[in-house]
């Protein structure tokens, strides 16, 4: 069943949360304001605050037990977690943020040329930075496991 048109379902909301932006292809109709809305503080605010923070837990976390004098393989197994996680989200911030800062918050000129690098390179770096990050997790829960 189609959906219907966002005047016919709510006539005194319809001109508030229909977006002002062209559409894209004349017969795709426009993004709907409170879907822009959602995608921004999702992708935008929540996603950017949580790469920011994750950027310097794991960034102080690291310089503590890279100066960790211990014998056991832990401090390095959670060195090498926290440096895969800020690979990973590093990668985040760049191909899911800041596109969306471009696409909905301010325009960044820059990024235009930039976006087909991001799908090419950037994003199978974030790959690669979650599969170092799983398994980094794996060693390190499995070198908890054995016995001393």
């Amino acid at each position: 069943m189609m959906a219907a048109d966002a005047t016919t379902q709510l006539p005194h909301v319809a001109s508030t949360w229909t977006s002002r932006a062209p559409a894209a292809v004349a017969d795709e109709p426009a993004m709907p304001y409170a879907c822009r809305c959602y995608d921004f503080v999702i992708e935008a605010v929540l996603m950017g605050l949580l790469c920011l923070f994750g950027f310097a837990g794991n960034s102080v976390s690291t310089v503590c037990l890279w100066r960790d004098r211990s014998t056991s393989a832990t401090p390095f197994l959670l060195v090498s977690l926290g440096v895969a996680d800020t690979l990973f989200l590093a990668t985040v911030f760049a191909v899911r943020v800041l596109p969306s800062i471009d696409t909905f918050a301010w325009p960044l000129p820059w990024l235009q040329p930039a976006v087909p690098y991001l799908g090419k390179y950037v994003y199978p770096t974030a790959i690669v930075a979650e599969t170092g990050t799983r398994s980094a997790n794996v060693t390190q829960q499995q070198q908890q496991q054995q016995p001393a």
